[in-house]
């Protein structure tokens, strides 16, 4: 299949297999393709919705579907086919990857995942100035990642994004809030001035509605007046010597296999991407002691390539093109290893990402 055919053959499988109905997106941008989305009085709806008040997930709910190149040394480049992502192995069996396989021809490969979680520590330290990759986060959050540096596109200071998950805290926060550096579980404190170093701006809310569609998972904050920063390049924890500057947002085609990132928790890794325009993608996101699932649909996927590209705490890390441009907000994964995979990372595109925080990159350039 060309990308066309399989972006169809992917819209079909919603269709046919799950059962979902034709919707706009939650933020009416319908740039990866048609959006599908189990809709109020459908069996799938029901079933969906009667699993979460049962403090439960139904299947359907645990298997995404994406866009990826065949397996294999001899498997042709130019053809695609879909990706079917299980977070329980018992799934492979289940009717609704099995009619996904008949729609779709038999151009299907299932990747057994385990559960998605959002992004416990390498890059947890005191930096000043900020640098990309170091640990923040609201105070009532453990820690996640400084992704980059941004301004406002209408102008306005300097400041940082992540996750709202990590810099507003699911929704729970408020503008104006402090952000801690090194974030709570590396040492910040609130009631330590010397940790505070931005303040929550804005954010994109997250959907935790049955059928709701979500794109992004990102958040805003400027820094404070007396706080500095390196925004014009990351680098390796471990060795200094490898630095890269940041360049230009990039999309993040296909054929781009090589990504790499800093982070809070993993440092600096190197992986490849694995999937676009993932639909039904459901993350657990804690809430307090419980979780509450929010569904994202147009989201890249990325294996490590010598190790878990991500793990919790990463959360919020830019990624990064061979050339360093940023691509992508990681803002999920799993740690499960199969077939010599190093667990699934997933992020938000970069570019709907700064849409929708209307940002641009600042490199101090």
């Amino acid at each position: 299949m060309n990308f066309d055919g399989a972006r169809n053959a992917k819209a079909e499988v919603f269709a046919g297999a799950f059962r979902f109905e034709e919707v706009l997106s939650a933020q009416g941008i319908d740039s990866t393709g048609p959006t599908f989305s189990p809709m109020p009085g459908t069996e799938s709806f029901e079933d969906i919705a009667v699993a979460r008040r049962q403090k439960k997930i139904d299947p359907k709910e645990m298997i995404a579907v994406g866009i990826l190149r065949p397996d294999g040394h001899n498997a042709n480049p130019d053809e695609l086919q879909l990706g079917i992502f299980i977070q329980h192995n018992k799934l492979r069996q289940h009717p609704v990857v099995e009619r996904a396989a008949r729609i779709a021809r038999g151009e299907v490969r299932v990747i057994f995942t385990g559960p998605a979680r959002r992004r416990a520590v390498l890059n947890g330290g005191r930096y000043r100035p900020l640098t990309i990759g170091a640990s923040v986060g609201h105070r009532r959050i453990t820690a996640g990642t400084l992704g980059c540096f941004c301004r406002s596109r209408e102008g306005g200071g300097i400041g940082f994004l992540s996750n709202n998950h990590v810099l507003a805290n699911n929704n729970k926060a408020k503008p104006g809030d402090i952000i801690l550096q090194p974030g709570r579980a590396d040492g910040g404190q609130h009631s330590n001035p010397a940790d505070a170093v931005a303040a929550l701006y804005q954010f994109v809310e997250l959907d935790f509605s049955p059928g709701a569609v979500n794109r992004v998972d990102c958040a805003f904050a400027y820094l404070l007046s007396e706080v500095g920063c390196n925004p014009d390049r990351f680098s390796d924890p471990h060795d200094a010597k490898n630095v890269w500057p940041v360049g230009a947002i990039d999309d993040l085609l296909l054929e781009q296999d090589f990504v790499h990132k800093v982070g809070r928790t993993t440092g600096y890794t190197t992986g490849r991407v694995t999937a676009v325009d993932v639909d039904n993608l459901v993350v657990q996101m804690a809430f307090g002691a419980g979780v509450k699932l929010a569904r994202f649909d147009g989201q890249i996927a990325i294996e490590g390539r010598e190790g878990h590209f991500s793990k919790g705490g990463d959360s919020g890390s830019i990624i990064f093109t061979q050339d360093g441009r940023p691509a992508a907000l990681l803002f999920a994964g799993t740690e499960t290893r199969s077939r010599g995979t190093y667990g699934i990372t997933y992020a938000n595109p970069i570019g709907l990402v700064l849409e929708q925080l209307d940002l641009e990159i600042y490199t101090g350039r």
